[in-house]
């Protein structure tokens, strides 16, 4: 039988816990990127391979969300919950006194994983141990606490790095993290015993899929990297198409297929995930624009990114309400234009040297999420029809994740291909070779983000009751 948190005092602290690994989520997620310029140099790497910190960490977080979401879902929520913060924190230590990049990445791969069962198992303790009349609020301070991390992680990030060391960014979840542990103990109810099957076939396919996929679009611009990108591929399509084959024939699937059928759905969600794939591109490049163009230093680079959060931030709560009074296909075409907008600035003021044109990409990334992040989201949502619906919300966060891994993978291949800088080390790169790189990822940004304006037209908006 369920344990619904009653009374002021349990449901506060259990609101605190939430808010905090969502916090500690949203933080890593920004957190790093100000600091790529600097690790590239300690390290000796070149750009596109420096992408890896960023990318093995959302690679487990879109390869395991699920999986881990079905073993919560079963019964398990406050074992994955638990087994997720340990594993956050303790990795976040071992990323602080890495000594070599492939140690860094090493656990990078265990902090994602660690991400991934928090971020399956927290909203999921929001829908079973409060009732319906907070859970509004519950997933309100979730998203909250995610926003604020990652609206501070890059201005934290910056100052972090300049006056200390890159290593640090990721030392101070450690403090965060025992901090949370023992209140943890004491917010979330106990398990009731782990029910139900679990597709574990479709996990690790699944799995294969997108890991395997990431890495052949992140490497295909090196040439000593062909054939072993051939094979990747090969082995990402064929474990696509086993997952498609088992999820179709299993009573309990790891995830519905059905849901796919729809042409309405599939459009509004990819328009959802091409935003996130150009927004999460597009940042990953700033902060090398900025330092080798403009000569930031790191602190200045964490406040210049922080604008487009910040934007985010202070615009998505009044603009998700104005949605639902009216109607969300125009907020999803505006911000998706705003995104273009963005894209083209660069694209032909990048080469001027100008803080101006950085200041206004960075606030139409900024605006496109405020202005369409409730809006999509909940197009998502009433295009998902009546038998799936309880699947809405999982595609829809699996697809955020996605798009976040596959844009920071694709805009690095995108740079290497278009700067033809191929292993030249990020400390040597020429300011007019990176830009060929970074303009020709700003056009091909702006090509998808007309796409996702595009697929968002094409869907009319369904009638809702006032």
């Amino acid at each position: 039988m369920s344990q619904t948190i009653n009374g002021r005092a349990g449901i506060t602290l259990f609101l605190v816990v939430v808010a905090l690994v969502s916090l500690m989520d949203g933080i890593d997620a920004s957190i790093v990127n100000v600091a790529l310029p600097t690790m590239a140099t300690d390290f000796g790497t070149d750009t596109g391979t420096i992408a890896w910190v960023a990318m093995t960490y959302l690679i487990m977080l879109a390869g395991l969300l699920i999986f881990f979401a079905r073993i919560a879902k079963n019964g398990l929520i406050k074992k994955v919950l638990l087994l997720g913060l340990v594993l956050f924190t303790a990795s976040s230590l071992f990323c602080g006194i890495s000594a070599s990049f492939e140690m860094l990445l090493i656990f990078r791969l265990l902090q994602g994983a660690g991400a991934a069962m928090m971020g399956a198992a927290a909203p999921m303790a929001c829908v079973k141990y409060l009732s319906p009349a907070k859970l509004g609020m519950a997933l309100g301070v979730l998203t909250l606490g995610w926003a604020l991390g990652f609206a501070l992680g890059p201005g934290i990030g910056g100052l972090i790095t300049e006056a200390i060391s890159w290593h640090w960014i990721f030392l101070i979840n450690i403090p965060i993290g025992l901090m949370i542990l023992p209140l943890f103990v004491k917010a979330i109810p106990k398990d009731e015993g782990y029910s139900g099957s679990l597709d574990i076939a479709g996990g690790a396919l699944l799995f294969t899929a997108i890991t395997c996929g990431v890495y052949a679009i992140q490497r295909a611009p090196y040439s000593d990297s062909s054939l072993l990108v051939a094979l990747t591929s090969a082995v990402c399509v064929i474990s696509l198409a086993a997952f498609v084959i088992v999820e179709s024939k299993i009573a309990d699937p790891l995830l519905n297929l059905k849901i796919f059928k729809h042409w309405k759905f599939n459009s509004v969600l990819v328009a959802y995930m091409l935003g996130n794939l150009v927004y999460m591109g597009m940042l990953f490049l700033f902060p090398f624009y900025m330092s080798v163009c403009l000569g930031f230093s790191e602190a200045k680079m964490g406040m210049y990114i922080l604008l487009s959060p910040l934007v985010t931030l202070l615009i998505c709560i009044p603009m998700g309400r104005w949605s639902d009074r009216t109607q969300r296909r125009s907020f999803a075409l505006v911000a998706c234009g705003i995104l273009t907008v963005g894209c083209l600035i660069m694209v032909f003021y990048a080469a001027d040297y100008l803080i101006l044109p950085l200041v206004a990409s960075l606030l139409c990334m900024g605006l496109m999420w405020g202005i369409c992040g409730g809006p999509m989201a909940s197009r998502i949502i009433e295009n998902v029809k009546d038998e799936s619906k309880e699947m809405g919300s999982s595609v829809m966060t699996e697809f955020i994740y996605l798009g976040s891994t596959i844009g920071t993978a694709l805009f690095a291949m995108l740079f290497i291909f278009g700067s033809g800088s191929g292993n030249i080390s990020f400390e040597v790169l020429p300011p007019e070779v990176f830009l060929d790189g970074f303009i020709f990822a700003s056009i091909a940004g702006t090509v998808l983000a007309v796409i996702a304006v595009v697929l968002s037209l094409i869907v009319k908006e369904p009638k809702r009751s006032n």
